[in-house]
């Protein structure tokens, strides 16, 4: 099966692209919370941009960060929603959910039902509010941690010892274990409310619904 273009990108090239913003991004962000620390954001509701303002003394600082904020959501979108439509074509092709999941367009190569399936859902939650979507961001920041400690597990468990990358997965599982347990422990902050564990339980039904379609089908 042929591959879309926008997975033929060389891995090898990814550090190359990122290395300037990480060497100009620290320095920056220490002067900033040297004047203002996290808690003082928080009591005084101030936004980032505020805190670079006052560091620096200059509002085009401010308007800047504010346009790599705006830069960073446009390329963390697209990387979710790449990511989101390959998991649903591999999830479709391995049975899990309905397979028509897993059809390719004939031309372009992409798996265009869950293509369509992706923007419409993301489509109708642009309507749904702050009180709906912040939740919803929750829910994903768990499913993302359980993910990541998914995929450091299996790794552990299938790449025999000596094999490169095993310290990577051992941090990867750890912090990613200790983005679950900030969810999911009460009374830790940023964990899960009544209304998380209300959605976490329609987007799992949502899941056994569609895993039921494809026995189904």
């Amino acid at each position: 099966m042929r591959r879309a273009p926008a997975l033929n990108i060389p891995l090898s090239r990814v550090p190359e692209r990122q290395g300037a913003p990480r060497s100009v991004l620290p320095p920056l962000v220490t002067v900033a919370e040297v004047d203002y620390s996290p808690c003082v954001l928080v009591a005084e509701h101030l936004g980032t941009e505020v805190a670079f303002e006052r560091a620096f003394g200059s509002r085009w600082i401010a308007e800047l960060v504010l346009l790599a904020a705006l830069l960073s959501l446009v390329k963390i979108f697209n990387a979710n929603f790449l990511a989101a439509t390959r998991l649903l074509f591999a999830m479709g092709r391995r049975g899990l959910v309905v397979p028509a999941l897993c059809s390719v367009h004939p031309r372009f190569g992409t798996p265009d039902i869950a293509v369509f399936l992706m923007a419409a859902l993301t489509a109708g939650a642009l309507l749904l509010g702050d009180a709906v979507l912040v939740p919803v961001a929750e829910v994903g920041s768990l499913s993302i941690g359980v993910g990541w400690l998914s995929a450091c597990a299996a790794f552990l468990r299938r790449a025999p010892a000596g094999t490169p990358g095993r310290r990577t997965a051992w941090a990867g599982a750890l912090v990613s274990l200790a983005i679950v347990m900030m969810k999911v422990v009460p009374g830790v902050p940023g964990s899960f409310t009544r209304t998380e564990w209300i959605l976490l339980g329609g987007w799992s039904a949502v899941g056994l619904a569609l895993w039921r379609a494809r026995q189904a089908g």
